[in-house]
């Protein structure tokens, strides 16, 4: 069997747990990379040959006869090859980054008797959907966010399915990145505020009590301990940080949004990209970082708990954050067999997948069936966080962004 993409290919180095120095003097984890698409280079295309058991292969062609065919005709080479677009290391937070893609996509195509090809994409996947040459385009895509999901389906370029294992997931999720089923939410998660403890705690608290965006209103020096990733720079962590920020400010606070730019302003360290924030803030050369609420559980995990924790906004007695969601869309004009294309969907919803996503996505499994980790013990429960997606859609959050993004470039610059 030959191996996939993290076992052994040139373009992809597998995440080491190599000791180094942080605030908290413990071993940091691993860098993860998922979440800074926009910022990382396109690998070359792997080739996941993948044998298949007669087992599977019998039962998968059982399961496309009762679907039917994308076409009615003769199946050719093509319908028993699955082309996935999908961002830049993907399942490759965790200790063994190959064993975790080769449960996603090697197990999915020994199944099925199928070819999975793995085809990392750099920026922004919709767009690059979008922009796309004629007969290039994919079978199907994985990683889609709740930005990125409704430009690719405004564009007429996903085909909608509702895949039975939605079941067990909750609506909620599903009407964050897509209403109408063009994509399929495997993975879901809260942004956080990441801040070292003991600059919090000299500092008087103003990260991990009270609200934390009104603290930083109320106290402007308190800006410069203030480290995001740009949305004016094209961050995906960064639009959603601004999305958070304006749908907090507007339905919860009941305030115009740019007050609080306008008061920060001055003393903010806007960087580049997400990943570039994570690095300062665990070499310690930041005090905090806009990150995620998992991110307590990552650190605990490879060894480094204890130096740092993570916080939401907090008003009326709530919890308030951005809901971030991945989900996987079938491609219209690159998908050769749909059957094919929506068994993965249902894969990808099934336990073997959704257990790899704790410890190596660093997010909540979609399916509410599968149980978390105890490292997650360490992180703030999501049943206790509020979505402020919930007072929008994401196709008005996706097309408001460009006007946000242009309104917030003229207060900082």
């Amino acid at each position: 069997m030959t191996t996939l993409p993290g076992n052994t290919t040139e373009s992809e180095t597998e995440a080491t747990n190599i000791p180094s120095s942080t605030p908290g003097g413990h071993s940091r984890s691993p860098e993860r990379t998922h979440r800074v698409r926009r910022s990382v280079s396109v690998w070359v295309v792997v080739a996941v040959v993948l044998l298949a058991a007669v087992v599977g292969f019998a039962a998968y062609h059982i399961l496309a006869a009762s679907k039917g065919s994308s076409s009615g005709n003769a199946c050719t080479s093509q319908c028993h090859s699955l082309v996935v677009w999908a961002y830049d290391g993907i399942f490759g937070g965790g200790s063994s980054p190959g064993a975790a893609r080769g449960a996603v996509f090697q197990q999915f195509g020994n199944l099925t008797g199928s070819t999975v090809t793995v085809v990392s994409v750099s920026g922004n996947l919709a767009q690059a959907l979008i922009n796309a040459k004629p007969g290039t385009l994919p079978d199907v895509v994985m990683g889609l966010d709740e930005l990125e999901a409704p430009e690719a389906d405004q564009a007429g370029l996903l085909i909608p399915y509702t895949s039975p294992q939605l079941a067990h997931v909750n609506p909620a999720v599903v009407s964050t990145i897509a209403p109408d089923h063009s994509v399929t939410p495997y993975e879901y998660g809260y942004l956080g505020l990441d801040y070292n403890i003991s600059t919090d705690s000299s500092l008087g608290h103003p990260f991990s009590q009270g609200d934390f965006f009104q603290a930083l209103q109320a106290n402007p020096s308190l800006a410069k301990n203030l480290y995001y990733p740009d949305p004016v720079q094209g961050d995906i962590t960064g639009e959603e940080f601004l999305a958070w920020e304006v749908e907090y400010y507007t339905n919860v606070l009941h305030q115009n949004w740019t007050t609080f730019w306008t008061s920060v302003a001055p003393d903010i360290h806007p960087l580049p990209d997400w990943s570039t924030c994570w690095s300062e803030f665990t070499s310690g050369v930041a005090p905090t970082c806009l990150s995620y609420i998992s991110d307590p559980a990552a650190e605990a995990y490879f060894g480094a708990g204890g130096w740092m924790n993570t916080s939401v906004a907090q008003h009326g007695g709530k919890n308030w954050s951005w809901m971030t969601v991945y989900g996987t869309g079938i491609v219209k004009g690159g998908v050769h067999n749909l059957t094919l294309a929506q068994d993965f969907i249902d894969w990808t919803l099934g336990g073997t997948v959704q257990r790899e996503v704790p410890t190596n996505e660093w997010m909540e499994p979609a399916n509410n069936t599968v149980s978390m980790p105890g490292v997650y013990n360490w992180t703030l429960p999501l049943s206790s966080v509020s979505a402020v997606n919930q007072f929008t859609t994401p196709s008005q959050s996706s097309s408001e962004m460009t006007s946000w993004v242009l309104q917030l470039e003229a207060i900082v610059f």
